[in-house]
């Protein structure tokens, strides 16, 4: 990986990120379908969820907007178009799966914004964007579900969107290690910043 992070900084690929005025943190997707073994979707992201429960309540105690999103899929799935054809593992998201109902001690509580959602980004065809800004919010913090997937694509729409996008790293993850890992290098090296879940914590307590 040295060797990979010193020819990406060779080619350019050296820009930093740092945080605005008003931060605000968005947990991706975080329902049962994936820690139910018995779910398609299941992706062995046990202890991700833990620094996910953790992360959370260290924002909400800090004054940081939580925002948390979902896939809101019609009976038939057709309200996500070729998303859910492509990947039929989507129905654990279908009306009444128990998969689809969030973890225990990540459902969103009173305050924070629910984003109800059909494709991988927590922005797409949603009212995110225009709710963080009538916070004054600038930075988004995003944790989540799943790193390649979901928590990527957020975290490009939010870098599109002139949001700064800071992934949380023990509080995202994905079923296969070396996907999570370069996901993780690549939104670094070309989308955000990947800060560890402590600097974080700290950042919000100076704040």
């Amino acid at each position: 990986m040295t060797d990979d992070h010193d020819d990406y900084v060779s080619a350019g690929y050296t820009g930093a990120l740092e945080p605005g005025r008003r931060a605000a943190l968005v947990v991706v997707d975080p329902v049962n379908a994936y820690v139910d073994p018995s779910c398609g979707l299941y992706a062995g992201v046990e202890q991700p969820v833990e620094r996910m429960r953790e992360l959370t309540g260290a924002a909400r105690s800090a004054g940081v907007h939580v925002a948390v999103t979902t896939m809101a899929l019609s009976a038939d799935g057709s309200n996500a178009g070729v998303f859910f054809r492509k990947v039929p593992a989507l129905a654990a998201y279908l009306p009444g799966a128990s998969t689809g109902a969030f973890i225990e001690g990540l459902a969103p509580v009173d305050g924070d914004t629910v984003v109800p959602k059909q494709y991988p980004s927590a922005f797409f065809g949603t009212s995110l964007a225009a709710d963080l800004v009538a916070r004054g919010v600038d930075t988004l913090f995003i944790a989540g579900l799943s790193t390649s997937g979901c928590v990527r694509a957020t975290a490009t729409d939010a870098m599109q969107h002139g949001f700064v996008p800071i992934v949380v790293r023990e509080a995202v993850g994905d079923r296969l290690p070396s996907v999570h890992e370069a996901n993780l290098f690549d939104i670094a090296a070309k989308i955000g910043e990947v800060w560890g879940i402590d600097r974080v914590l700290e950042h919000w307590r100076a704040a």
